[in-house]
């Protein structure tokens, strides 16, 4: 089956993607931090002009480091980010992961920016790939401190 739908958390903004994702991302730089809240965001590429959505969004839209015009999208009543565009990625449209209604369309294979996360550990199954294309091996120490969870339903 092709496509995906997703929501906000208030669920007055949704959408339908009939499209599976083009590529999915763990990106760490410094406007996916921010704008997410988090210390990387995860983003699903998807054609623009697949994707149909339902309800109200507001817009911020500012110049990303690239010199790229980026225009994010949430909900005006929930404050969810639910997408965005790029002006150096024509017809592409990024939905943040978490507003995914089926997470097992999500399945990072890379990690842009990956040299500008914080110190703390990452997933092991995820491969960190540096600007020059070569994978990055999680060190012993990260490797000791994923081995290690809390509680056996989330790894916070």
């Amino acid at each position: 089956m092709l496509g995906f739908t997703g929501k906000c958390l208030c669920g007055a903004v949704s959408y339908t993607s009939h499209e599976d994702p083009i590529v999915t991302i763990n990106c760490h730089c410094e406007d996916c931090r921010r704008s997410t809240g988090a210390v990387f965001g995860t983003n699903v590429m998807v054609p623009e002009d697949r994707v149909d959505i339902s309800g109200e969004l507001s817009r911020y839209t500012h110049t990303a480091d690239s010199g790229n015009t980026m225009t994010k999208m949430f909900c005006p009543s929930c404050g969810s980010l639910v997408a965005g565009t790029s002006s150096g990625r024509e017809n592409v449209l990024s939905i943040r992961a978490g507003s995914i209604d089926d997470p097992e369309k999500i399945d990072p294979p890379g990690q842009p920016g990956i040299r500008k996360r914080p110190s703390g550990p990452l997933p092991t199954r995820l491969p960190a790939r540096r600007r020059d294309g070569r994978q990055e091996d999680p060190s012993p120490t990260h490797r000791r401190a994923l081995r290690r969870r809390c509680c056996n339903s989330c790894w916070c």
